[in-house]
């Protein structure tokens, strides 16, 4: 073992470790508040405490590291799937759930923002860096003598998490790191050469000088030129922001050619739901990023058969663009995909990984259709919605004028399923369908749509979910497709002309119903509508060219990207909740910072070892030391690193009778490292002397005859004599 100061100390480890803890609270800007710390801080500690140990076994740096990879390997196994250990001790299905883990993950790279969920293999990944990090800290500051050096592994896992985190708690994270960092150059610098007690005293002002550089740096930061500047790697900044996807509806419905947007072979037919809409400000429908951040794979749970149907469907698409998966609401299982996909369970949205839909991505998904029979329905409450927001309305004249009206329609309502009917027969009863009607915008425009009577699909479902609001039924606006033209043998062409809105309402224990209060269209087999299956059966146009409908952005809830759509970033799904499929999205912010990470921190040590040696060739070492080294030369003996120079000085020793000269220049030697004391031109003089005499000695055994050289081995000094030579100075 050696002797550096640094090594048998355990306030440089303990404050090196600080470092590690400091870089585990750094990933608040990438993992969710909280559940990430206790796992990343006991890792970063766990890694340390064997370093510390393995550097006082002593045991040989290379195993060593193996040692304590191996062990963070283990530790983190043991806070993510410790399920899957035998007795604390990893097993083949622990490596097969972890690599699952890492692999479905490593499918939403380029799809995912923070913040992440821990408990996937992005917390996984997490750990292990921060673990490797702590190990190659431990090993550069105790076993290479580094100081700067120990913090670059910390340092490029810090700047990774910063460039795909979020923008939160960045000044203090900072300068927690920064503080910590600071000191444990300083300290590992003091150590080299100083005593406990020097260093306990230096301590306070060193941790004094470290907060005070941290401080100024976090407010000199943010005030620098280009501080303010857009991000190398955006992020979307918008996330609260409502989109209408409801103007989509209006341009396909107005589409009479024969553009086939997507192809359904399914074992019945149903209305192809795309999303659902639950913001409402008076006049529009939307759906916010927001509420799409946590789509991920967790499904509905499969309905009553009692009360519900159930379809297994292949998706194909043809034409259809943007980044929302027609399916039959609601989806319970997802059985194959050509693409990863994610479900927001609430609003009832299937979404697409990376680019948007493409010809020829199919899926196939098994959805549960709820159709439960009046008398069910009859004695359902609707008193307790998802949220709050879905009984909304604003607060003005034209909302207050429409309750009215829904009052009276409702009159005679005892329940709230035949308030929805009264609704729905309202409509059906008194309109008619017709696309040569304004939309829906500006003041007035619902009040003047039922003054009209007639409009299209779009005006019918905001307009009923407006009023079921405004008499306490919850409910929203979906938007999707009709079942488009069978094949009379399970096969289904969906085209623009066949994109639809409907609205639904909730209903306690049983969810969301849709209703369909459009005349001409009824949707298959929804008996408690009392609605036979309808829709647009007009045979369409041909196309005079051939052109795929215009996209969207990759996640703008629209299908297409008619010009109201506002650009917007593919929300983050939860990340337990994938479908490995192969992506052809390109490479993102988070992929390429993962690479640079993994990257950096397998060549960092190799980077380090070829500037080392370089400093080595160009820094004139201090006389005493080339003496040294010149005197193990001649002896032949190759330098360890596990001996102190008086350890090296008994071993050669033991080859030689002559004299002391190993034991004095190994003893100048530990005051040079040591006690930072060279030693003085006479004794310079004196051990050049005796180590000139004893390499002139070495040199003139190899010349010994055969017999002296054997007689070597029992006493040099005697087969010197036998040789003729008695004295350093005949020779």
């Amino acid at each position: 073992m050696t002797t550096t100061g640094t090594v048998t100390r355990p306030v440089a480890t303990l404050l090196l470790s600080t470092t590690s803890v400091a870089l585990a609270v750094s990933f608040s800007r990438v993992f969710e508040a909280g559940e990430y710390l206790p796992g990343l801080v006991s890792v970063a500690l766990v890694a340390h405490l064997i370093a510390f140990v393995m550097r006082h076994r002593p045991v040989p740096t290379l195993a060593a590291l193996v040692v304590q990879l191996v062990s963070v390997y283990v530790f983190n196994a043991w806070i993510h799937v410790r399920d899957t250990l035998w007795f604390g001790l990893p097993l083949g299905r622990t490596w097969t759930e972890v690599s699952a883990r890492v692999g479905e993950s490593a499918d939403l790279l380029g799809d995912v923002t923070p913040p992440l969920a821990f408990a996937t293999g992005f917390g996984f990944i997490a750990g292990l860096a921060v673990g490797a990090a702590a190990v190659l800290a431990d090993a550069f500051a105790f076993r290479a003598a580094g100081r700067g050096e120990a913090l670059v592994p910390s340092a490029v896992v810090f700047a990774v998490a910063a460039i795909v985190g979020e923008d939160r708690h960045r000044l203090l994270v900072t300068a927690v790191w920064l503080t910590t960092a600071i000191v444990v150059v300083a300290t590992l610098r003091r150590s080299d050469g100083s005593t406990p007690a020097r260093e306990s005293r230096a301590l306070p002002s060193t941790l004094a000088l470290a907060v005070t550089i941290a401080v100024v740096s976090a407010w000199i930061g943010p005030r620098l030129p280009g501080a303010d500047a857009d991000a190398l790697i955006g992020r979307d900044t918008d996330s609260g922001r409502v989109v209408e996807p409801l103007v989509d509806v209006r341009g396909r419905l107005g589409d009479r050619s024969d553009t086939v947007l997507f192809r359904v072979v399914s074992d019945r037919p149903a209305y192809w739901r795309l999303t659902s809409l639950a913001e409402f400000d008076g006049s529009t429908w939307g759906i916010t990023d927001e509420e799409l951040d946590g789509a991920g794979g967790r499904l509905a749970v499969g309905a009553d058969p009692t009360s519900a149907w159930f379809v297994i469907q292949t998706v194909t698409i043809e034409n259809l663009r943007g980044n929302m998966a027609p399916a039959a609401h609601e989806a319970t299982e997802l059985r194959a995909a050509s693409r990863s996909l994610y479900y927001e369970l609430e609003s009832g949205t299937l979404l697409v990984s990376g680019s948007d839909l493409a010809p020829s991505n199919s899926y196939t998904i098994v959805s549960a259709v709820a159709d439960p029979p009046p008398f069910v329905l009859d004695s359902a409450s609707s008193l307790s919605p998802p949220s709050a927001r879905y009984l909304s309305v604003p607060d003005n004249d034209e909302m207050r004028e429409l309750g009215d009206i829904a009052r009276d329609i409702t009159a005679g309502s005892a329940t709230g399923y035949q308030a929805a009917m009264d609704l729905q027969n309202f409509f059906r009863v008194n309109f008619t369908y017709s696309l040569d009607v304004p939309a829906i915008d500006g003041e007035d425009a619902y009040l003047d749509f039922i003054e009209r009577g007639s409009g299209y699909c779009e005006q019918f479902a905001s307009t009923f979910a407006a009023m079921a609001r405004a008499i306490g039924l919850p409910a929203r606006v979906a938007i999707g497709f009709t079942p488009g033209e069978s094949d009379g043998q399970g096969s289904y062409t969906v085209r623009s002309q066949h994109a639809h809105a409907w609205p639904e309402v909730w209903f306690d224990g049983l969810g969301w119903l849709m209703f369909e209060p459009t005349p001409g269209r009824g949707a298959p087999d929804r008996g408690y509508t009392g609605v036979e299956p309808q829709q647009d059966e007009s045979t369409p146009a041909p196309a005079t060219t051939t052109v795929a409908p215009t996209t969207t952005t990759a996640v703008a809830p629209s299908t297409t990207g008619s010009p109201d759509a506002t650009p917007t970033t593919l929300p983050g799904p939860s990340t337990d909740d994938v479908v490995p499929a192969p992506t052809d999205s390109g490479p993102s912010g988070f992929t390429l910072a993962l690479v640079i990470l993994v990257s950096a921190v397998l060549a960092w040590p190799v980077v380090v070892r070829l500037l080392v040696t370089r400093a080595a060739r160009t820094t004139t070492a201090p006389p005493l030391l080339v003496l040294w080294r010149r005197l193990l030369a001649e002896e032949g003996f190759t330098r360890r690193s596990d001996l102190t120079p008086s350890e090296i000085a008994r071993t050669l020793n033991r080859t030689t009778d002559d004299d002391d000269v190993a034991d004095r220049l190994a003893l100048a030697v530990e005051r040079l490292l040591f006690a930072e004391r060279p030693p003085s031109p006479d004794e310079m003089e004196t051990l050049t002397n005796a180590v000139e005499a004893r390499v002139r000695i070495r040199r003139a055994d190899k010349t010994l005859p055969r017999r002296e050289r054997l007689m070597r081995h029992v006493s040099p000094s005697l087969a010197r004599r036998l040789a003729g030579l008695h004295s350093a100075e005949e020779i």
